[in-house]
């Protein structure tokens, strides 16, 4: 799979991993995955990983995924922090939650340390989310 999900429920967490080899169409199918999760509850934080990868979500795509009911399940009720590992990506990201609107907590990082601060994670979970 393009993303793998490990659930923190003691810190109310999803990290979700994104591997070298996503697109768009991966993407939608991912947030799809997640919102039938019997895990994934309506006020959980979100650390979303894809400093590994060498996709970048272009303009035309942003807008199609801003009007689409997946994002807006998505983002309803959650806190999205997103770590980038190249500026094209940050950038990128930043241009979706700018485009997504200011009532949406969105946020684009470089570290994970950083993201989970602003989440409100004290420390690092324990498995998966690491620094690089």
């Amino acid at each position: 799979m393009a993303f793998d999900f490990s659930f923190d429920l003691d810190n109310n967490l999803v990290y979700i991993k994104a591997s070298v080899s996503i697109d768009f169409v991966s993407i939608t199918e991912a947030m799809k995955a997640l919102l039938s999760d019997d895990r994934f509850s309506r006020d959980m934080r979100i650390l979303v990983d894809i400093r590994d990868v060498d996709y970048v979500i272009s303009e035309p795509e942003i807008l199609t995924l801003l009007y689409s009911p997946i994002w807006q399940a998505i983002i309803d009720g959650h806190r999205v922090a997103t770590v980038a590992g190249r500026p094209a990506q940050f950038g990128m990201a930043n241009v979706l939650a700018r485009r997504t609107g200011d009532a949406a907590g969105i946020e684009t990082f470089y570290s994970i340390e950083e993201a989970l601060s602003w989440l409100g994670v004290d420390q690092a979970p324990i498995g998966p989310v690491k620094a690089h």
